[in-house]
Formats: structure tokens, sequence, C-alpha cells
């Protein structure tokens, strides 16, 4: 490949990159990511981060997902948030809700990658909108998993105070939203990400070679 050509290349996969930070952005800092479904609210702030991880590789999608947890760290820090978990937790250790709102960002973008390309090498090429669609399942529920868990191990304290519930019964909160939320966001980043992975599948040269 020539000079022109790579250099063309970084180019575009730097630009991609940028497109899917602004979403993650404007999702983010304008609180616009959440989809009433049924009685419960789904959030799909991850379905960018899922989305880069799948098209761009690994070091995208935990591009995309430091970048998601730092704001969530920044707009949590300024006030600009109405996570009140957030809030009670900065005001009583800031450096613990650093590591609860980036290291789960992080992970689901960087597990996401990796998921997305060990699929790719499995599945035929005219079925990987399986392999979308399961990412997308499993990099949403990965961000479940690993952000509700940080909850419950560090802060389920915090959590009971919040919710004027005795300490015992935090387990059952954390698990209740992981099958409703998590379930549904789930099912969200399923469709989204399959219907968008698909169809930017079919512009040429929008995967990462």
């Amino acid at each position: 490949m020539s000079t022109v050509s790579t250099s063309r290349s970084r180019i575009a996969y730097l630009t991609r990159i940028a497109v899917l930070l602004a979403i993650v952005f404007v999702l983010t800092v304008f609180n616009i990511g959440n989809i009433p479904v049924g009685p419960i609210v789904a959030t799909i702030y991850q379905v960018p981060v899922i989305i880069g991880a799948v098209m761009l590789g690994t070091l995208a999608g935990t591009i995309l997902g430091g970048v998601w947890g730092l704001l969530c760290f920044y707009l949590a820090v300024t006030g600009q948030t109405t996570d009140v978990v957030a809030l009670a937790t900065i005001q009583q250790n800031v450096f613990l809700y650093f590591v609860i709102a980036f290291v789960p960002r992080l992970l689901t973008g960087f597990l996401s990658g990796l998921l997305a390309q060990g699929l790719k090498k499995s599945l035929p090429a005219k079925f990987d909108f399986i392999g979308f669609g399961i990412t997308g399942a499993v990099g949403s529920l990965c961000n479940t998993f690993f952000y509700l868990g940080s909850l419950y191990v560090f802060i389920k304290n915090i959590l009971a105070e919040v919710y004027n519930i005795d300490i015992s019964a935090v387990s059952g909160l954390v698990i209740g939203v992981a099958t409703t939320n998590g379930l549904a966001e789930a099912l969200l980043s399923l469709v989204i990400v399959t219907a968008v992975c698909k169809a930017l599948s079919h512009l040429e040269n929008f995967r990462k070679s």
C-alpha cells in the first residue's frame, strides 16, 4: 500500500471515530439517550461505542468507551447530571466514582471489539448480521454487568441511603434493574447495532480492514 493510500486510510479511520465520538458526546452531555420501553426507560448511550468496536476495531471501541466514561465522570463532578447516585458518591469519594464511571465503559468498548473480531473470523460474510446482533446485545449486557456490579461492590451503602432501603435489599435492587432495564437495553442495542452496522458494511471500505 502506498504512503498516500495509507495516509488516506488513517484519515478516514480517524474521521469515522470522530463522528462516533460526536454522537457519544451529544447523547451523554444532552442526556438524550433514554428510550421508553413499556413501563421502563432503557438507555442507548452504549450503542455508538459498540458500533465503533464492530466496524472500526477494538482500539476504536476502547477509545469511544473511555471517552464516554470520562464524560460521565466530568458531568458528575461538575454537577451537570441528574444521577443522584453519582452525586452522592462524589461527595464521599471522587476517585471511587471515577473508577465506577470510567472502567465499565472502557471495558464495554474493549470487550465488544474483541467479540466482534472473533465473530467476524468465525462467521461467513453473508451472516455478518448475526455477529453484529450478538455483539450489540452482549456489549450492552457487559456495560450493565460491570456498571451495576461496581455499584454493588463499591457503594452498596450509598445505594441503600439514596433509595432509603436496608443494605440487605441492595442486591435485590441491582438484580431487578439488571433484569428489566438491562435486558431491554440489550434488545435495543441488538436491533440498532445490527441495522446500523449492516447498512455501514455496504459502504465501500467503511469497515476497518
